[in-house]
């Protein structure tokens, strides 16, 4: 194949967000922000938090806000300004989600929230209890499924939220900046928030991925630079000394 022929592409390929909270966290902060970050449009965006994963020091008191907060949210015809989770977009997805449910409790993943679908409409399910390497924490999950991962510390957490084949989007939550920061740069994501939940997105913001979540960054100037090139042109007004 000859050069010329090549094409230059940008890719977004999906994810598997995690967000992270460690012991510090604004815990009401945390929660809202990982409810949102995971059942918002019912969990059907590709930047969507799919694993939650907290510390063990604050885990239990975590999990029982979260299950509660989850309890409040009305799902149903999405026509109703009141209804915050309505029908996953097709029957398909919606089987593929009762199976990664089926299998998460063969996997003894603690149901801490269920029910059966109304039509296309899945309620809301939270599991805790989940390890890394479940199917339910692995896929890309697209549904409102909520896993929680506990984790006995900072590093630990970043260990569990680089073990995946995804690296799109991410979060963190801590009340040092600072330790934020720093732990953001070292999630292998094309994009980290620190104390916001994993669907933070603006027009403008580099865009994209690592590892199998794509190539290139999308939004404003950035896409730019990805298709165009820069093209160096001189010109000499007046003839100079050279070497030889």
């Amino acid at each position: 194949m000859q050069a010329s022929q090549l094409k230059r592409v940008a890719l977004e390929l999906g994810g598997n967000a995690p967000l992270v909270v460690l012991e510090d966290a604004d815990l009401g902060h945390a929660v809202r922000s990982a409810v949102v970050g995971r059942f918002l449009h019912q969990g059907q965006i590709c930047m969507s938090t799919s694993r939650i994963i907290v510390d063990a020091r604050i885990y239990d008191e975590f999990v029982d806000r979260f299950v509660a907060h989850v309890k409040t949210l009305k799902y149903g015809d999405p026509s109703d300004p009141s209804v915050s989770i309505g029908p996953v977009i097709n029957e398909k997805q919606l089987r593929g989600h009762l199976a990664r449910i089926d299998g998460a409790r063969r996997e003894d993943a603690q149901e801490l929230l269920g029910g059966s679908p109304e039509r296309q409409v899945l309620p809301p399910h939270v599991f805790a209890g989940v390890t890394n390497d479940m199917t339910i924490a692995q896929d890309e999950i697209f549904g409102p499924i909520a896993p929680i991962i506990k984790v006995k510390d900072e590093e630990e957490a970043l260990c569990v939220a680089n073990q995946t084949e995804y690296g799109l989007s991410s979060a963190v939550f801590t009340r040092d900046r600072e330790r934020g920061l720093r732990f953001a740069l070292r999630v292998e994501a094309g994009m980290t928030h620190v104390n916001d939940h994993s669907v933070d997105d603006t027009p403008t913001g580099p865009f994209g991925g690592e590892k199998n979540s794509g190539l290139g960054r999308f939004g404003g100037e950035w896409i730019l630079r990805e298709f165009t090139r820069d093209h160096w042109e001189t010109i000499r007004h007046s003839s100079g000394p050279y070497p030889f």
